[in-house]
């Protein structure tokens, strides 16, 4: 399969890179729920590995704060990088951290940590990034 080809059966890939194991367990069945296809990585540096070696996701949900590499970090290899840079990836930020500092540019949006699922439901549709309806 291609690394930027959309799955055969038409489902979305989202990775979700969160290092504390409850939100990144309440992320990953919420979003396999709504029919999404989901990978984890449970911090920067195990993300980067899977968008290097692909298959590219659909979207990113990115946590800012994690150990080895942090969600910053993360988003500097991916705009440096230009086999990275040129996937122009949907990455959505969800985290506890304030605004101590602009968001990384490529961040397509950004939601606060307690995850409302009603309101990332609503920034994959805004993204047009919805599961395909069963």
């Amino acid at each position: 399969m291609d690394v930027d080809s959309p799955r055969s059966d038409g489902t979305l890939r989202v990775l979700v890179v969160e290092d504390h194991a409850d939100s990144r367990e309440l992320l990953v069945d919420f979003l396999e729920m709504q029919g999404y296809a989901v990978d984890v990585a449970l911090h920067g540096l195990e993300a980067l590995a899977r968008l290097r070696a692909g298959p590219r996701p659909d979207v990113v949900l990115l946590d800012l704060m994690m150990p080895r590499l942090t969600g910053w970090e993360l988003m500097e290899h991916v705009r440096d990088e230009p086999v990275l840079a040129c996937q122009q990836l949907a990455v959505v930020v969800v985290s506890g951290a304030g605004p101590s500092r602009p968001l990384p540019q490529g961040i397509r949006a950004a939601l606060p940590k307690p995850l409302d699922l009603d309101a990332l439901v609503a920034t994959l549709g805004a993204l047009q990034l919805a599961p395909p309806q069963a």
